[in-house]
């Protein structure tokens, strides 16, 4: 009887499986797990400068969170090639969530830093198994389209979560805002336990790849460079944007909105920039001219007056970068084999956390002592070099291609192991 119930449970699951894209299910834990995780964006700034923290301190506290997941990304996406990429997306939302309800019991700088940089782990697990999981999956030649699903549904939920967390916060308070963060991470958890997930074929070769096999490819170098400079202007923004709104009379709410505009426009243009990527077979143009266009948006947002103009002037920032990721997933996923993927893709989300981490913490001090304009615009300098240094690998190399990327089929397959 036993036995009959569990066939019955593995040809229910097999449907399932066959009837869920792995893309489908990779978008929706995305989605779930950083509308609760970005719920925290806006807030823990505003938290810990109620609380008597600087722009220095906001700083390291925010880069503390980049630094974990820029450290832990690598040694996680090469665990997610031994293991699996299922145990590293639970065990990351599990993370989140922990955290999340650890937040608004705490005050103090070093106490916010220690949870904020816990909560580190959780995204340098689940980021490179998603991430994974998208280039395996992605069928031939339509690279750019399961990028551009993905990261419409990462982007997505970084718009929504801020503009929830904001809500929350000036409703009911900061600490609800934390809670509700939890909340939100909770239920992708559960989801994520709940999908059916079978194992995955193996990989040949996967268990044996190792840095050594990635260490000279200029075109992994130039994703990974690319990838540190958009972020870091990413860094500025988010780090310190709600600072300067609330220091010229925003509220938070409003703070929320702009990371909405901001985040809806990213979101928007990802499916285009998936579709203009897998047009041209081309990805680096994308990826460097839309770094480029971003630093400098990011050099004038301090100079801005008007609620339409700030507004126009986020919507072209999150339109631009939105390309150029599309563009840089696209071109490291070309760049490497399955039995690599996690190991680029844990450095990609080394290089993004990173750029965040760097935004963080070395702007931070520059606010400090010379103010938000000369910050924002040495943060869009750094994003411009960088740019032009990925530009000269990509030539170096020949520029990335999308062909042939998945293993596994858009419309099946399974998100196991």
């Amino acid at each position: 009887m036993l036995l009959s119930v569990g066939r019955a449970i593995d040809v229910l699951e097999s449907v399932i499986v066959t009837a869920i894209p792995v893309l489908v299910v990779v978008c929706l834990l995305t989605f779930l797990h950083y509308v609760g995780a970005q719920m925290r964006g806006p807030v823990l700034p505003l938290y810990a400068a109620a609380h008597g923290a600087t722009a220095t301190g906001v700083g390291f506290i925010v880069g503390a969170h980049m630094t974990v997941a820029a450290v832990g990304s690598i040694p996680l996406g090469r665990a997610s090639d031994v293991w699996g990429r299922r145990p590293l997306l639970v065990g990351g939302m599990a993370v989140g969530a922990v955290t999340a309800l650890l937040l608004p019991l705490v005050e103090g700088e070093l106490a916010l830093m220690t949870i904020y940089g816990l909560a580190g782990f959780g995204v340098a697990a689940f980021s490179p198994s998603a991430l994974s999981l998208v280039g395996d999956a992605a069928a031939p030649g339509r690279a750019g389209h399961a990028y551009a699903w993905y990261s419409t549904a990462h982007y997505g939920a970084i718009g929504i979560g801020p503009f929830l967390g904001g809500l929350v916060a000036e409703w009911w308070g900061y600490r609800i805002a934390f809670l509700g963060s939890a909340v939100g991470i909770a239920i992708a958890l559960v989801v994520g336990l709940a999908m059916p997930m079978r194992p995955a074929a193996q990989v040949s070769g996967r268990s044996r790849a190792t840095f050594a096999d990635i260490r000279g490819n200029a075109s992994v170098w130039a994703g990974w460079v690319v990838s540190v400079s958009g972020l870091l202007i990413q860094g500025v923004v988010f780090t310190f944007f709600p600072l300067l709104g609330h220091e010229r009379g925003l509220t938070p709410a409003a703070i929320g909105l702009v990371f909405l505009v901001l985040g809806l426009a990213n979101t928007v243009a990802r499916v285009p920039a998936g579709w203009l990527v897998d047009r041209t077979g081309r990805s680096s143009p994308y990826a460097i001219g839309g770094v480029m266009v971003a630093s400098a948006a990011t050099t004038l947002l301090p100079h801005v007056s008007g609620q339409a103009t700030l507004l126009a002037l986020v919507a072209v920032f999150g339109t631009v970068i939105g390309i150029a990721f599309v563009a840089i997933g696209v071109a490291l996923a070309a760049s490497t084999t399955p039995a690599t993927r996690g190991l680029v893709m844990g450095g990609y989300s080394t290089s993004l956390y990173l750029g965040l981490a760097l935004g963080s913490f070395a702007l931070g001090p520059v606010i400090t002592h010379h103010g938000y304009s000369f910050g924002f615009a040495t943060g869009g300098a750094a994003g411009v070099i960088g740019a032009l240094v990925a530009a000269l690998l990509w030539a170096v190399a020949g520029p990335p291609r999308s062909g042939d990327v998945g293993v596994l089929s858009a419309s099946g397959g399974s998100i196991g192991r």
